[in-house]
């Protein structure tokens, strides 16, 4: 009986949870370990080397944003789940930050960071996400991605909307939101630039201290790609609020002008082996928008 018990227990709690198992020999998007991702909660806890993409910054002053810093003031940690810590670290010798970044709308959000020295790729906690690459014809005449697509959020925010910042990785999965609709067109200034994400009813989201964190799909290729960027919210997790994202797919040019290619040949070329691919790493991409990094 305490047999039929336990594995009764076993199969319900796999009913509420989904794995996403990746293409081990894709050259981005894909970690060591898959993703189990519980259908339930508000978020959770992110397993070890699942989001080998994400990393963490330190910052030696209390200020809100890149622009207000020199580069030499910032950290990153690579390689771990636990928030400034890491199996490898960096200092950070440029940033970039986009020319039409708007303080008021938060349109064009997005920076770039440039690594001291290239992360090594030989650790299995580390890994490259790709990025989308979708027709300017798409973008014009439409979303991407499609309103209603499964995504997952990632960082170190706080647990709720008053609550303390995570220590671990959270992850928490999302559904992107038609920009017509209330609960985004309310927010967004530019549909082209911007995107929303969340769920009916609130419950789930990003919060403080997550902006600049990762917006990811999974693909029928079985790779995650990078489609959106933690930008701002009303609050953290309202029934009538969805969260906005930079539209990654938008500045993909951007992203190829400003590191010369050399991302871009790590993430979009896939015939290129991952060791070839180590020696363009120097530019680690980081997207860092305008909230503070430790609120």
């Amino acid at each position: 009986m305490l047999f039929s018990i336990i594995v009764l227990f076993d199969v319900i709690r796999l009913s509420f949870q989904i794995v996403y198992s990746c293409n081990l020999k894709a050259t981005c998007g894909c970690s060591s370990n898959p993703v189990s991702m519980n259908r339930i909660v508000g978020g959770e806890d992110a397993s070890e080397a699942t989001w080998g993409w994400a990393v963490s910054l330190a910052i030696n002053t209390a200020a809100h944003c890149v622009e207000d810093h020199s580069a030499s003031e910032f950290t990153v940690y690579a390689g771990s789940t636990f928030l400034c810590s890491g199996t490898q670290n960096r200092s950070v010798s440029l940033i970039v930050a986009h020319s039409n970044y708007d303080p008021i709308t938060y349109s064009n959000d997005v920076a770039l960071l440039q690594l001291s020295s290239p992360l090594m790729m030989d650790d299995s906690n580390v890994s490259p996400i790709c990025l989308p690459s979708v027709h300017s014809s798409v973008l014009a005449s439409s979303e991407f991605p499609t309103s209603g697509t499964t995504v997952i959020a990632i960082g170190w925010g706080r647990l709720s909307e008053y609550g303390q910042v995570a220590k671990y990785l959270q992850q928490v999965t999302l559904t992107t939101v038609d920009y017509r609709s209330y609960t985004c067109n309310s927010l967004i200034s530019d549909q082209k630039v911007q995107l929303c994400a969340g769920v009916p009813g609130g419950g789930k989201d990003t919060c403080q201290g997550d902006s600049g964190g990762p917006l990811l799909m999974f693909t029928t290729s079985k790779q995650w790609v990078l489609i959106g960027v933690t930008s701002f919210g009303k609050g953290c997790a309202r029934p009538s609020y969805a969260g906005v994202y930079t539209r990654v797919a938008a500045f993909e040019k951007w992203i190829e002008a400003n590191t010369n290619g050399s991302y871009g040949s790590v993430l979009f070329s896939h015939a290129a082996s991952a060791k070839s691919s180590i020696d363009y790493l120097l530019f680690f991409i980081l997207f860092i928008l305008h909230a503070s990094l430790n609120s």
